[in-house]
């Protein structure tokens, strides 16, 4: 798909370009945020539930991060979690950032969408909503509420409010629900969804809350390892992921399903290399150089799955970027770094990318 680029994204990429070559932040176009570590859903790949929002950024503090992001060339924020919609004050906190001029993308389960479609509607550029189950007991399975009835509604009600709104759906695709791609697909389309997205479980890092004290086995529902397809199922999944690419040309081209087709087989090698059966999937990814994960807490990340190099309440967000973030792009090795071989959901900004 062909994009024209205005001059202030072409400046942008240029500027990540450099940073990559430099490692400083020239240009920081995308940030994403928590406003809240607390959730709603309970998932399986996922440990945000447990958390109860005590150590939350207060509005005073998001303020003085809002500011400070205007000195980076920042376009997007994105609000991710937790569950964004738990914060009683979220759609003041939107505000916060709407006021600096920021484009607003929402990441949410979609369990308060009908309630609070028309204040979403008025601030937020896009939406996406995590579709993991098409039926609402294999939703309720995955992630631990019965919420499939209250997804399709808030989907429906933004939609009538605010056609002009992308709305997208997140699919993580594990043991429990890989052989339902199909029919994750076809619910996207009922619900007139502009796109659906796959990825897979992360099962290796500490990101999304994750206690590794928790005295865990592969065995446990609640592992993460729990997650991983076995040899039979790996072979079953790799002639679902065909089928689908053969029955869904037209929507792959038109990125309605994303990734497209060398995409969807990279999930089938993750979970094969997880069985020692191939290598991992090759990474080109420079999230790091292109965007931050600002945690609830006011921890400061290169990307969801490595570790926080600073805090904002310690130091602030412009000392974080000059000193350790460089320190920590120096020392990374993307094609190399363990983390970075098992990542589940990369970034590549290029010349030509279109982020906002």
């Amino acid at each position: 798909m062909r994009f024209v680029l205005s001059a202030t994204q072409i400046r942008s990429n240029l500027l990540v370009r450099l940073g990559e070559l430099t490692d400083r932040t020239h240009a920081l176009p995308i940030v994403l945020f928590s406003p809240t570590a607390r959730c709603n859903s309970r998932c399986v790949s996922c440990d945000w539930w447990r958390a109860d929002g005590a150590s939350d950024l207060t509005r005073e503090e998001i303020q003085g991060l809002a500011r400070s992001l205007r000195q980076f060339g920042t376009q997007v924020v994105v609000f991710t979690g937790g569950e964004p919609l738990v914060r009683p004050d979220v759609m003041e906190v939107a505000d916060v950032f709407g006021e600096q001029g920021f484009l607003l993308h929402l990441l949410t389960s979609g369990l308060a969408l009908e309630r609070l479609a028309l204040p979403i509607a008025a601030r937020f550029r896009e939406v996406t909503v995590s579709l993991d189950g098409d039926t609402p007991e294999l939703y309720r399975e995955i992630r631990g509420v019965n919420g499939l009835h209250a997804l399709t509604a808030g989907v429906r009600k933004l939609r009538a409010l605010a056609p002009q709104i992308p709305i997208r759906a997140r699919s993580t695709i594990h043991r429990r629900n890989f052989r339902i791609m199909p029919e994750l697909i076809a619910t996207a389309r009922q619900l007139d969804l502009n796109q659906i997205s796959f990825l897979a479980a992360d099962v290796t890092s500490d990101t999304f809350n994750r206690v590794p004290s928790l005295p865990r086995s592969d065995t446990d529902a609640t592992a993460p390892g729990a997650l991983l397809l076995r040899r039979d199922e790996v072979v079953e999944f790799a002639q679902i992921v065909e089928s689908v690419i053969r029955t869904n040309e037209r929507a792959l081209a038109e990125h309605k399903i994303v990734p497209g087709p060398d995409g969807l087989r990279r999930l089938v090698q993750y979970y094969r290399a997880h069985l020692g059966l191939s290598p991992f999937p090759t990474v080109d990814c420079n999230a790091p150089w292109t965007s931050v994960v600002i945690e609830a807490d006011g921890s400061v990340r290169p990307c969801f799955f490595h570790p926080a190099v600073g805090n904002i309440r310690e130091r602030s967000l412009a000392e974080i970027l000059a000193t350790a973030m460089p320190e920590f792009r120096r020392g990374l090795d993307v094609a190399a770094n363990p983390t970075c071989q098992r990542c589940v959901c990369t970034l590549k900004v290029g010349l030509r990318s279109k982020l906002w």
